[in-house]
């Protein structure tokens, strides 16, 4: 519960701060090109540091802050929490940030109106990682994000949904208990301050969900429990997508033989080359994770094979991809490519397959090289026998 909760960082949060560190890193430098100040605000900061010593994501962001600040990039932090034992604490940690990172008491509605005045100035990455899934109301939510969205160029989500929690309430709703999976249930298998036993209202599960387009998902009794999280997550994307144009998602385990996510990340953005970082990001702690499990400490790589990353279905995608677009530039390409295998593939693995394609002549460049840049358009005919169809 919540007096327990910042106790010990667990295992997968560790997954979901390597995430977020690695994404700030490239994220910063790019939209400092726009040539305006950066504010980064963490929407739910809680103490800034766990009992055990680990740091949270106050303690995460505020380092490459500095960094970059240090190289002379105009950006600061925003930090927001609304208990008065971990604001205290929260202060406390940011003492020797001050400079650029900002303690702000109360819930991160209350300073809507303010997080609205400085978007007309700044570009604004939010990150929202509630200790409790009734944080997340979406219309709330959603009244940020559309008031950020209407006064800044640039304006970036990463969410931490613990769709698994919701779902439960979701069953228990329509008395559906006996659809949840042991996984579901054992004591380990929630991370947050909710109770998942809790009985919650169909009018709150409406509010945190956005619709009620949940209930015909968890009413339906011929989907399993993951199908069901997979369909809620979908049609979560698709409300977000509404004020971030793109919308991603990654399912965060603490092992790899789970089913059932602790969570699921959820990523909005409105540039296509945040979803490229993003992708990245969530790509390398994948592999990153799988390594720590199953190379780590052994003599041989145990990584199942259907975790290896599969090159040749790549590979037919791509193709694939070129066929329906007539004549797309390698970016285009690249970008539809991680779009049907996000967090799969790094940007360098992909760019690397076309290469490879071009050099065995199975598809080919308007400027007949191999090596190109992300502007060459590419084509699965020769261009001088015409225009690619």
């Amino acid at each position: 519960m919540i007096d327990d909760f910042f106790k010990s960082k667990r295992t997968w949060s560790k997954y979901k701060d390597f995430i977020l560190g690695y994404y700030l890193e490239p994220y910063i430098p790019k939209v400092a090109r726009l040539k305006r100040p950066i504010l980064i605000v963490d929407c739910f900061a809680g103490c800034g540091r766990f009992d055990d010593g680990e740091p949270g994501s106050p303690l995460i962001i505020a380092p490459i802050i500095k960094k970059w600040r240090d190289k002379g990039v105009n950006v600061r932090g925003e930090f927001i929490e609304a208990l008065p034992g971990n604001f205290q604490r929260l202060k406390d940690a940011l003492f020797d940030s001050s400079d650029f990172a900002t303690a702000l008491f109360g819930n991160f509605e209350d300073h809507l109106d303010e997080l609205a005045e400085k978007a007309k100035q700044n570009t604004v990455f939010l990150y929202v990682d509630p200790y409790t899934v009734k944080g997340l109301v979406f219309e709330r939510m959603n009244s940020v994000y559309e008031q950020i969205r209407k006064s800044s160029a640039s304006v970036e989500l990463l969410l931490n949904l613990n769709v698994a929690t919701f779902m439960r309430w979701a069953l228990a709703a329509f008395k559906r208990h006996d659809q949840l999976p042991e996984e579901a249930t054992n004591s380990d298998a929630d991370y947050q301050a909710d109770d998942p036993m809790e009985s919650i209202e169909m009018s709150t599960l409406d509010a945190i969900a956005g619709g009620d387009y949940w209930r015909p998902i968890a009413g339906d009794a011929t989907r399993s429990f993951l199908e069901k999280i997979g369909a809620f997550t979908t049609e979560y994307r698709k409300l977000l997508a509404s004020s971030f144009t793109f919308a991603a998602s990654c399912e965060i385990k603490s092992k790899y033989e789970h089913q059932v996510p602790k969570y699921v990340l959820i990523y909005g953005t409105r540039h296509p080359d945040g979803i490229e970082i993003m992708n990245d990001a969530m790509g390398k702690a994948r592999l990153d994770s799988l390594g720590s499990q199953f190379r780590k400490g052994t003599l041989f790589d145990l990584t199942p094979n259907e975790e290896m990353p599969d090159h040749g279905a790549l590979a037919e995608d791509l193709i694939a991809i070129v066929e329906e677009q007539g004549s797309p530039s390698r970016k285009e390409l690249r970008n539809r490519a991680i779009w049907r295998h996000f967090g799969r593939f790094q940007t360098a693995d992909i760019n690397a397959a076309i290469g490879e394609l071009l050099k065995n002549g199975v598809l080919f460049s308007s400027t007949g090289k191999s090596r190109i840049n992300d502007g060459v358009q590419l084509s699965c005919v020769p261009f001088d026998d015409g225009p690619a169809q």
